[in-house]
């Protein structure tokens, strides 16, 4: 339970440091303002989903029809994860810092050092969370996106369409190797295509067919299942999301995407996979045309989850937790620049004092009909 503090003694230490901040778009770029202040972690917050509508034909009569029969359905969005970091300082390490008049740095350092860490931990547990719960992807496994075109956001775009987006507040995320690529391209780096200077200049991604882009250090690689020479067993009607696979071995991840023989058209996320031959299932709205009994299935390759979505498709939830009274327990709840609030608590023990930060945290798509990866 060594600290090490040479590089702090107070002949050597002067200047502040500024700590390092990795790029953070996923979190800003989800509905986080959620109410959730009587959910405990563990607990369930259920958000309601109305069921496809359908039309029908308008008879006139004189007695009045029952309107149509409605199934709802419901996500439920959990507090999963209550994360800390935590650190100490014996009596005579804190005297030392003193000394040099640089305790109160020392602290703010780790402080933010804390918040980083667990900032990034809930980007990319969000970041996860997005990519197994999206409709559908475009793009090509293994090949960064923008390249030499973004070509790719107009199909992004396209899906969500599709499948009956909002298309008003269009979010897309990927990596920083992505953001190279785009910040290469003719149409950023020459004024004349791009219409201005701006994004030159500034570094900052401006609105492409109607996205805000943005970066982030979450963006993780999906290692897809051994699933292999899978057919479908029987036939699925558009709109359907199970599938039940035979004949085939290997696993079936969430997050895998899958093409299918018969369509050509569309790369299918899953939602629901297994270890072996049975039922999985596609996230909504699910298979868009009818795929035949029998039809052969590809598990696509490993990809970078690059992140496609409608703002309100995905619900966070973050809080600081709750900490019961103690007269050895010093609490105080501190918020960063991008608004996230943690609790710091100082526990005096014999000798030494623990620092500990902590952070709670869920995400969850509610409308999978409202997001699509980039796959890269």
């Amino acid at each position: 339970m060594a600290n090490t503090l040479t590089a702090l003694i107070p002949t050597l230490y002067s200047a502040a440091q500024e700590v390092s901040n990795e790029p953070f778009g996923v979190i800003s770029s989800i509905a986080a303002s959620f109410d959730d202040k009587g959910v405990a972690v563990g607990d369930s917050v259920r958000v309601p989903i109305a069921p496809t509508a359908q039309t029908a034909d308008f008879v006139p009569a004189m007695t009045a029809s029952a309107g149509s029969d409605a199934a709802a359905s419901s996500v439920d969005v959990q507090i999963t994860a209550n994360k800390f970091v935590s650190w100490h300082l014996t009596g005579e390490q804190l005297r030392s810092l003193q000394n040099g008049d640089n305790d109160r740095e020392w602290v703010r350092q780790m402080v933010a050092q804390g918040m980083r860490a667990l900032r990034n931990g809930a980007e990319q547990a969000c970041a996860q969370a997005i990519k197994v719960g999206a409709s559908r992807a475009v793009g090509s496994a293994g090949t960064t996106p923008f390249g030499s075109d973004i070509n790719l956001i107009a199909e992004a775009r396209k899906t969500l369409a599709d499948n009956g987006a909002p298309l008003t507040d269009l979010q897309m995320v990927f990596d920083t190797a992505a953001g190279l690529n785009l910040r290469k391209l003719g149409i950023v780096q020459q004024s004349y295509l791009a219409g201005g200077d701006a994004e030159r200049r500034s570094g900052d991604l401006q609105r492409q067919f109607g996205f805000t882009l943005r970066e982030s250090a979450g963006i993780g690689l999906h290692t897809k299942g051994t699933g292999a020479s899978y057919v479908t067993s029987g036939a699925t009607a558009p709109g359907v999301a199970d599938i039940t696979l035979a004949t085939g071995t290997g696993t079936v991840l969430s997050g895998d995407v899958l093409s299918f023989a018969a369509d050509g058209a569309n790369k299918y996320v899953v939602g629901t996979g297994r270890s072996g031959p049975g039922l999985i299932s596609l996230n909504r709205p699910g298979a868009r045309i009818t795929i035949p009994i029998g039809n052969g299935v590809t598990v696509g390759n490993n990809y970078t989850a690059n992140l496609a979505f409608e703002r309100n498709a995905v619900v966070g939830i973050m809080r600081p937790p709750v900490m019961p009274a103690n007269p050895l327990m010093q609490q105080q709840l501190i918020s960063d620049s991008t608004g996230m609030t943690y609790l710091l608590v100082q526990i005096a023990g014999d000798g030494m004092s623990t620092w500990r930060l902590h952070l709670a945290y869920g995400f969850k798509v509610v409308q999978s009909e409202h997001v699509a990866l980039v796959m890269g």
